[in-house]
């Protein structure tokens, strides 16, 4: 199938983007209010994948002196903003530095994957190193080439905004992108403190009383402390996902993914696109997640029946999610049971915090889980009480579920299930429906998420114990929908699952799941199995009724 548009799959950078003709969804108008917006720093805070590097470059390509912009920004709506053209446009020199790419299991290697961005950027300037810089020379010299010191590498900024300073007699627009990125890292490895120090420096040195910075503008995924990182930086503006400015600046609106889909010849798959990838409630904005939107249309236009991926769950570790899996603690249980099942939980929302206090406490994880976008507000936010969450879409319900899945195979697999065996083996159905019971109890759960869940959840508890289990196996005359193997013993046992609807008809349900084992003839295809032993499984939300044959 030919490809109507051109997507940027795994391009960031605004210019190749245009200079490459690739689909461009125009965010250049937030350029009009950045000029205008009296904030001597801003930080905003989006979830990864929602465009951030592409706007850093964006506004890299608007305002860098060294540059010609005209042609890539050509027909975008900033061009019909002749104010923000004449005076900004390639009018001042620009410090354009990201952090996504810094991190490592040690300080030391962390910091020298932070010398070699900063070496980069040095060398992107080394025509300015022509003899004429002094006592900094040598110093620029060495951050050009990756030898400089410590101390050298936390005052680089600063030297870097002077010199620039004086070169072209403009004030320096400072652009860092995924500025926490070294933080998340340190954190994750043991060296949390000695970044801090690193960044914390190098940030400072432009934003707080610099006296050669125009404007300091951030990108990343959560607000740190003002007292960990900012400390005295009194005029920082911060625009995250509870603020209703900027508030389509990042990720797609509506109107922008009708665009694509128009554009691409696939309006007819907005459904499907609005249930897996919209939902997070921005101001007044609902917004795509535009990494997402991007990859599933690009398959589209390969195989219009593509069904839609989750795309978050294979670009990221979700550590997050499995550290509030792991509070097993009943209204933790409830709540992510709840946010699966489509429903709205309330908690305490804390937009400021610092890496080293992230999993301290639930409402820290819970913030957490609504700044990087694994949750989005399901009504208006609330500064000092608590705000109701909710998952934006169904990717993010198909990822909590299955994580929950692993983390119940993995703990289940690691719990002593010899009680459990022996009822079944034994056919001790009593002992089993109040084994089966206080697991279900124990875990959470999304009965009214999934049709397949309770399949699922019995498949899970009886595998990796060293018997075989097989779901929806052919036998008989259908698919039984699980049995297990002992072929130690030359033993089956056959489980038929019904859903209750209430929990009086758990018996009805119990009997009928029996009847359907013996009417479709299941398991008297297993040949060589000496003793077979049928289960009927009723369940109602957290409760098992399990009945054998007499």
């Amino acid at each position: 199938m030919e490809k109507n548009v051109a997507l940027p799959i795994g391009v960031t950078d605004f210019r190749e983007i245009r200079e490459t003709d690739c689909y461009y969804i125009d965010k250049t108008r937030i350029i009009s209010t950045l000029v205008r917006d009296r904030s001597k720093s801003i930080l905003f805070t989006r979830p990864r994948r929602f465009g951030k590097t592409t706007f850093q470059s964006m506004l890299s390509a608007f305002f860098d002196i060294r540059e010609d912009s005209r042609d890539i920004f050509s027909g975008l709506s900033i061009m019909s903003d002749k104010e923000a053209e004449e005076n900004w446009m390639n009018r001042y020199p620009v410090i354009y530095l990201t952090f996504k790419d810094v991190d490592g299991l040690t300080f030391s290697s962390a910091l020298s994957k932070l010398k070699r961005s900063i070496k980069e950027l040095f060398k992107s300037y080394k025509m300015l190193a022509d003899g004429s810089l002094a006592d900094e020379e040598a110093a620029f010299m060495r951050l050009a080439a990756g030898t400089a010191s410590l101390d050298e590498m936390m005052e680089s900024l600063r030297m870097l905004a002077n010199i620039l300073f004086e070169h072209y007699k403009k004030k320096v627009i400072i652009l860092i992108d995924e500025y926490d990125v070294p933080l998340d890292k340190a954190e994750k490895n043991g060296y949390y403190n000695e970044m801090l120090s690193v960044i914390r420096a190098m940030l400072l040195s432009v934003l707080k009383d610099c006296p050669y910075t125009e404007k300091g503008i951030l990108t990343g995924c959560l607000r740190i402390l003002k007292e960990s990182l900012f400390t005295g930086l009194n005029n920082l503006s911060v625009h995250s996902v509870t603020g209703d400015e900027y508030a389509d600046a990042f990720g797609f609106t509506e109107a922008e993914v009708a665009k694509i889909l128009k554009d691409a010849e696939l309006e007819d798959k907005t459904d499907i696109i609005q249930d897996w990838y919209d939902g997070y409630n921005i101001g007044k904005e609902h917004i795509y997640t535009p990494w997402d939107v991007i990859s599933y249309v690009n398959r589209l236009q390969i195989n219009r029946d593509a069904e839609p991926e989750n795309y978050w769950a294979n670009s990221s570790g979700n550590d997050v999610i499995l550290r509030l899996i792991e509070i097993t603690g009943g209204g933790v249980r409830n709540d992510y049971s709840a946010l699966i099942e489509g429903k709205a939980v309330s908690r305490r929302i804390i937009e400021t915090l610092t890496y080293s206090n992230l999993y301290s406490s639930a409402d820290n994880i819970w913030s957490l889980l609504l700044m990087t976008g694994y949750l989005t507000l399901a009504g208006k936010y609330h500064p000092r009480r608590e705000t109701e969450l909710k998952l934006p879409n169904e990717e993010m319900r198909d990822l909590f579920a299955s994580l929950v899945d692993e983390w119940f195979t993995d703990k289940v697999g690691k719990s002593d299930r010899k009680a459990l065996f022996e009822a079944i083996w034994n056919g001790n159905s009593e002992e089993l429906s109040s084994i089966i019971t206080s697991y279900l109890f124990n875990t959470i759960s999304y009965y009214d998420y999934r049709e397949d869940y309770y399949h699922a959840f019995l498949a899970g508890l009886l595998s990796g114990a060293g018997y075989e289990v097989k779901s929806n196996r052919e036998t008989g005359t259908g698919r039984a929908d699980v049995i297990l193997f002992n072929t130690s013993t030359r033993s089956a046992a056959i489980f038929e699952v019904k859903r209750s609807k209430s929990e009086e008809e758990m018996g009805m349900d119990a009997e009928k799941a029996l009847r359907q084992i013996d009417e479709r003839s299941y398991g008297r295809d297993l040949q060589g199995y000496k003793h077979i032993i049928c289960y009927g499984v009723a369940f109602y939300q957290k409760e098992a009724l399990i009945k054998t044959e007499p």
